[in-house]
């Protein structure tokens, strides 16, 4: 049985040569501790974006990192890599590098020309990052903060999964913002399309679990009806199976492996995908209230909710849907990182 030691729990932000340093003495078990991360959009052309820091076991242990116009205009993903957070500022044109350890330093800020940034990925030292404004994936030297090359895409790249040396991408538009519905295999050796996969329109979110890569789709009909549903690529053979759900205002985007079954986001909460890609929209995780986003690490599931007005709530659940902690953060709560101390 692990001996409770006292620890002085301490957080450091450096920032432009400004730190918040916060002090407490707690008794707490000598275990590792999770530490989550949770990166606020903001509204678009208000710079109200925001990165916070929580402990999901611990409503007491919460900070902002970042705000308003410190980090930027429409904070769109954030993703971590060994001890680095990157986050993509969309409508600022940037990537924000921070370094965790004992403190959160600012590492430094990757710029681009009116790139219009969503999504980045990493392998070691190089980083890849969609590019809606360029139709483009630009390669990131991430030890030097510079773009060493650019793949052509045809449309407007968004999420992306890199397997070994294949890099998977979603299309959801074409470059006049018209639907489109293709995945893309590219070799981050040759930096050229291998294959290009036809599923539902408005292909985004994505997850590989074995040979199979999950693609949840959403795009609009007449008068902006909201049509959804999932693709199933079996990467092996090529084929592609997939299930509309047809036109509904309740399921999102996001998919969630929690444990070994596969979720998606609804309003609520999340649906499990059933063997036919269906989605059992009788059985919620969750049961929140304007639901946005979800992720899950190896204890908890997080939820996002908002009404686009700060403040917005955090809700943490355990794998079976039951509450543990909720956490007030900014506007527009879209993305999570965990990190184990």
């Amino acid at each position: 049985m692990n001996k409770p030691i006292l620890i002085l729990l301490s957080s450091f932000i450096l920032w432009n040569g400004c730190i918040i340093y916060d002090e407490r003495e707690e008794e707490i078990e000598e275990t590792n501790k999770s530490t989550a991360f949770i990166l606020c959009e903001g509204n678009f052309g208000n710079s109200n974006a925001a990165l916070w820091s929580f402990s999901p076991e611990d409503s007491t242990r919460k900070t902002l990192i970042l705000g308003g116009t410190s980090l930027g205009d429409v904070a769109q993903s954030l993703s971590a890599d060994d001890n680095k957070l990157y986050v993509v500022v969309n409508n600022s044109h940037k990537i924000e590098v921070l370094s965790v350890g004992e403190e959160i330093s600012h590492e430094g800020t990757i710029t681009f020309n009116n790139a219009s940034p969503r999504y980045l990925v990493t392998n070691g030292t190089t980083g890849y990052v969609s590019c809606w404004n360029l139709n483009a994936i630009l390669v990131l030297d991430l030890t030097n903060q510079a773009v060493v090359d650019t793949i052509s895409i045809p449309g407007m790249p968004e999420k992306m999964i890199l397997n070994g040396t294949s890099l998977y991408v979603s299309i959801p538009s074409h470059s006049d913002w018209s639907s489109a519905n293709l995945v893309l295999e590219i070799s981050t050796i040759t930096k050229t399309i291998d294959q290009t996969f036809e599923v539902i329109s408005g292909p985004n979110d994505m997850e590989l679990i074995g040979n199979h890569l999950f693609v949840a789709s959403t795009y609009y009909g007449a008068n902006w009806t909201t049509f959804t549903g999932i693709s199933k690529i079996d990467l092996s053979t090529g084929t592609i199976t997939s299930n509309s759900d047809g036109s509904n205002s309740v399921i999102k985007g996001d998919l969630v492996k929690v444990g070994e079954t596969l979720y998606r986001t609804t309003s609520t909460g999340l649906a499990s995908v059933n063997v036919d890609l269906s989605l059992d929209l009788d059985t919620i995780l969750g049961g929140q209230t304007n639901v946005y986003s979800a992720a899950a690490d190896d204890n908890y599931i997080y939820f996002g909710t908002t009404n686009w007005t700060a403040p917005d709530t955090v809700f943490v659940t355990d794998h079976n849907g039951l509450f543990v902690n909720e956490f007030i953060v900014g506007t527009g709560p879209g993305d999570f990182v965990t990190m184990t101390d």
